[in-house]
């Protein structure tokens, strides 16, 4: 009995230890260089962590001092055709001189469509470093 006990805790400790190495990032920190705007809410630019809630399917927008917001994921685009597994970056649609948070691109995670626009518009990468 003790040494199925033996066993078992090992394997436990062998599974969450596989875990822990094969996990992914669920969130970014980022400088934006710009104001930008997301779910209606405009942010200045700053230092900002977009982590994502999964249970919720969105991303909680945290900023400088007590700046807060969410934005809600669209749907999840293919991230084998768009990224690498180290590649993290914000991509932001922007119309005139405003700036729209419209894509979240987390390493080994496809990419989280937030804004789409049908308006003609550029798009704005912030690179994030790992």
């Amino acid at each position: 009995m003790r040494t199925r006990l033996v066993v078992l805790v090992g394997f436990v400790a062998l599974l969450a230890g596989v875990s822990a190495y094969g996990q992914v990032p669920e969130s970014l920190q980022a400088t934006i260089p710009y104001q930008f705007t997301a779910e209606g809410k405009v942010y200045a630019a700053g230092e900002y962590t977009f982590a994502r809630d999964v249970a919720a399917s969105s991303f909680t927008i945290r900023g400088p001092g007590k700046v807060s917001g969410l934005a809600v994921v669209i749907t999840r685009l293919a991230g084998a055709i768009h990224t690498t597994p180290a590649d993290a970056h914000l991509v932001f649609d922007t119309i005139g001189q405003t700036y729209y948070l419209s894509e979240i691109w987390i390493p080994g995670q496809d990419g989280f469509l937030l804004n789409s626009t049908k308006e003609k518009h550029e798009h704005r990468i912030v690179n994030v470093p790992l």
